[in-house]
């Protein structure tokens, strides 16, 4: 029994390393003549045994099945084979040999075997190609294995191989960048960096190109092999001269892409019909739980429903009517989008940052929340001034609130592996951003907006915010305020509810009280310009807006960034960004900030967007349907003037859409789409109340607590942990991160706990 146990032992460890020694063949079929039939023609793979207690495997492929370059992949246990060639002639087997020395395979080692059908007997040649153990590409990269010895069989030193090639992402990048051919076997290997993108290909031997591809496609983690095939011989000064063409199949398959995408969209609609379902069954079936209950003979009558619910408080009911839940709920968005980016976003490109002129996903997020900033000063700015503070106190508070993000946003740059380096400690940031622009405007509007009386507040609603003002704008007072003579007012007159209502055109309206800020916000603009196109830049020509690098053919390198780059490098030194997002793709060697000085300008842009958008809010906030009509105008006027300036493109035009530079082009189109967000959600949440805005309205109560909190502990479980690098894992990790942080803000709002800087 022992002894049946042990050899039961033995052979599960010999049938499982067995197992493991496994190898690959890719077979490629050049053969252009017809195939007869099955088995016409084949290979023969017979294993050399080493002694006579090993049974030899014999594995045989019909090339029939492939069509004309066809090719299949299929495991063979690591050894060493003879390799035949074999195809039916007049009914019986003609068996080759063209490999002297037994085909020997490795564990995990790859080998491509080509076909071909050559002179007036349709004989088959072959060659072999070993192309070295499976190598791993990495996260949005693959690896094509160029097989030279499958060329007519001519000899060639593997050493003289030269790939280059450009990215097709790269717009202006200079050709011929060299893509570090590496000698594997009998095989040279190059890495492509970035399968995102289409990639023009050339493959050169001793400085003559054997062949180009245009346009080759290279999928996540994929591994490609790359065939040199000879296409006609031509006698040229006594000697031939080969030509070649270049043919690309797929070893290893990609992974799929999209599949994480479709499968989190999935899960988030049938979240959203599950709690769709719970909000149906709970308005409308009260009783539901109670009859199921007393069905199943588990009801106990003191937990009997009441057949009238107890009425809210009388002024709970007009804040919560008088709320508009839709700039929370915007708010909510933005600051969850920004996480989510923050998180990695599955490392899909498309929900990063581009990486220079463009737009991606990412790229809105931080403006639409700068735009709601901006939104937030005027109700927090105004609702002060109604309560009669002293405009020096309001601008004593605006400025300990700009200090505080400024310090904060300082203190984030320290959280890097390992410890910071003081010697390049970032100064700006995205809190930092966010400070000065809020200083400006916030100064912008106590200055420039008089104390009004509460007729006067662009249509006679009185306003009240919290002590958390910043984080909760939108809380109305009902109650009629104190109008002195509003009868004898010119702008005022009373509809036939007796409501005050103001006169004229909102947009005259709008002018009349807010266009010395106009001019204070024009001037910004007009410096941003003048700076950018304008300012001499040493090394650099007058204007130039590119990432620098390889961009430009390659003549720029220095130049990353222009005026705003030159002006943050002489301010900030080494206490800048150092890794811009056009650094991988443009191969920059010089830092570029996304928050620097110059960006600042026209971020103020962006942030008084917001104010325009908070003084409509206040201004119609009677008449809800010329609000969204007025958010919509606005949006058209600002897409129009962005694709007037970007000449309708998306990486061209007088000013390219740059969030790098934070062009005007930029500010234009995100506050566009800002505009636009915002009028949709008035629609949906406070015209129809057809959404609650949840679960994006109680993250906008505390939105800079759980940015700040996100980044603190960002590497902590449950946010972040180990795992693959695959764009299923890495979406998996950001969105249980994401979500951990809507619930913090859900369980905030739930104990109506609101933080604010």
């Amino acid at each position: 029994m022992k002894m049946l146990l042990l050899f039961g032992v033995i052979t599960v460890c010999w049938v499982a390393s067995r197992a493991e020694d496994v190898a690959y063949i890719q077979i490629f079929d050049f053969i252009e003549q017809n195939k007869t039939g099955p088995n016409d023609p084949a290979i023969v793979l017979t294993e050399v045994v080493p002694d006579l207690f090993t049974t030899p495997e014999k594995y045989t492929y019909d090339l029939y099945p492939l069509d004309y370059m066809g090719n299949l992949k299929t495991p063979v246990n690591a050894s060493a084979y003879e390799l035949s060639f074999q195809r039916l002639k007049e009914g019986s087997v003609t068996y080759q040999h063209p490999l002297e020395e037994p085909l020997v395979l490795k564990p995990n080692e790859n080998a491509a075997i080509f076909v071909d059908e050559v002179g007036a007997d349709n004989l088959l040649k072959g060659s072999v190609c070993h192309t070295g153990p499976t190598p791993v590409p990495g996260l949005d990269k693959a690896i094509a294995m160029i097989c030279p010895t499958a060329a007519g069989g001519k000899e060639f030193n593997l050493s003289l191989f030269e790939v280059v090639g450009s990215n097709r992402g790269c717009l202006g990048c200079k050709t011929g960048i060299d893509l570090g051919a590496t000698v594997v076997q009998d095989s040279v290997h190059f890495l492509i960096d970035d399968t995102n993108y289409y990639w023009n290909i050339s493959i050169f031997y001793n400085k003559r190109e054997m062949c180009n591809g245009t346009d080759w496609r290279f999928g996540d983690s994929g591994i490609y092999t790359i065939v040199l095939k000879e296409t006609e011989a031509a006698a040229k000064e006594g000697e031939t001269e080969i030509d070649y063409s270049c043919y690309m199949f797929t070893t290893t398959e990609p992974s799929n892409y999209w599949m994480p995408i479709w499968l989190t969209l999935v899960v988030l609609v049938v979240i959203i019909l599950f709690i769709v379902i719970l909000v149906i069954i709970d308005r409308r079936y009260p009783r539901l739980k109670e009859e199921t209950m007393k069905r199943l003979g588990y009801w106990n009558p003191e937990d009997e429903i009441p057949l009238q619910k107890t009425e809210p408080d009388e002024k709970e009911k007009e804040r919560k009517a008088a709320r508009l839940q839709s700039l929370d709920t915007f708010r909510g968005l933005a600051v969850t989008i920004m996480i989510f980016v923050n998180f990695g976003g599955g490392n899909y490109f498309f929900l990063d940052h581009a990486a220079w002129n463009g737009l991606s996903l990412a790229d809105f997020v931080f403006p639409w929340f700068m735009f709601m900033v901006g939104c937030s000063i005027v109700l927090s700015v105004q609702s002060q001034l109604k309560k009669n503070v002293a405009k020096t106190k309001i601008l004593k508070k605006v400025g300990v609130r700009f200090l505080k993000l400024f310090l904060i946003g300082v203190f984030l740059n320290t959280g890097v592996p390992g410890g910071v380096d003081l010697t390049q400690l970032r100064i700006p940031g995205v809190l930092q951003r966010i400070g000065f622009t809020y200083l400006v405007c916030s100064v912008l509007e106590i200055l420039f907006i008089p104390r009004l009386t509460a007729a006067e507040n662009f249509g006679g609603e009185r306003m009240k915010v919290e002590d958390n003002e910043y984080n909760e704008c939108g809380k109305f007072l009902n109650e009629e305020p104190d109008i002195p003579d509003k009868k004898n007012s010119w702008k005022y007159a009373q509809n036939s509810e007796g409501e005050t209502v103001i006169r004229g055109g909102w947009l005259s309206n709008l002018l009349i009280h807010t266009w010395p800020q106009y001019i204070v916000i024009s001037l910004f603009t007009a410096l941003w310009c003048v700076i950018t196109f304008i300012l001499p830049i040493p090394g650099c020509p007058t204007g130039y807006v590119g990432p620098g690098g390889i961009a430009d053919g390659g003549l720029l390198e220095n130049c990353t960034g222009g005026a705003a780059g030159y002006i943050d490098r002489l301010v900030w030194g080494s206490h800048m960004y150092q890794h811009p997002t056009c650094k991988p793709m443009y191969h920059t060697t010089l830092a570029h900030d996304p928050e620097g000085i110059l960006g600042s300008l026209t971020a103020v842009l962006t942030v008084y967007s917001g104010v325009v958008a908070g003084h409509i809010v206040v201004m119609l906030k009677s008449s809800r349907g010329s609000t969204v009509g007025a958010l919509s105008v606005l949006s058209v006027v600002s897409l129009a003037i962005g694709l007037i300036l970007s000449k309708g493109t998306l990486t061209g035009g007088w000013v390219p859409i740059n969030k790098n530079l934070w062009s005007v082009s930029f500010v234009a189109i995100t506050s566009a789409s800002a505009y636009f967000v915002l009028a949709i959600m008035y629609l949906m949440i406070d015209f129809f109340h057809i959404w609650c805005g949840a679960p994006f309205n109680s993250a906008g109560k505390n939105p800079l607590f759980l940015y700040v909190g996100s980044y603190i502990v960002y590497s902590y479980f449950p946010f972040n942990w180990a795992t693959s690098q695959s764009h299923g894992a890495l979406m998996l990790q950001s969105v249980v991160g994401t979500a951990c942080w809507l619930l913090v803000g859900f369980y905030l709002d739930c104990k109506k706990k609101y933080y604010k800087i």
